[in-house]
């Protein structure tokens, strides 16, 4: 069963590279020690999109707001956290919410809330 859902991952994000469109992901390195670290490069991960709607009942002016971004991204074995950000074209969001969508415990996409 594992195998099915492993599989249709597979379509989703063929189907979401076909008609939606590819965005960087941009995860914060860090270089040092523990105790020392410092800030590196980000590290660019490119990822497959396709843009949803926000229905206007979601808004609450405080988690989702005016002006946020709804985006679909496929799994294909990056997890997208609040602590990267993706850049679509020259425009960089901050990632608010990340939720898997995961039937059988296989990840098919994640429903991503982004800010500018």
């Amino acid at each position: 069963m594992a195998e099915d859902w492993q599989d249709i991952a597979a379509e989703v994000a063929e189907a979401l590279g076909d008609v939606g469109h590819t965005a960087t992901l941009l995860r914060p390195t860090f270089t040092g020690p523990d105790h020392d670290r410092q800030a590196g490069p980000d590290l660019p991960i490119p990822v497959k999109l396709l843009g949803d709607t926000l229905a206007l009942g979601l808004m609450n002016g405080t988690t989702i707001q005016t002006g946020d971004r709804r985006e679909m991204m496929a799994a294909e074995g990056t997890t997208p956290t609040p602590a990267d950000r993706l850049r679509i074209g020259t425009t960089s969001y901050a990632i608010i919410r990340a939720e898997p969508f995961a039937p059988g415990g296989i990840g098919l996409y994640y429903d991503l809330i982004l800010r500018a």
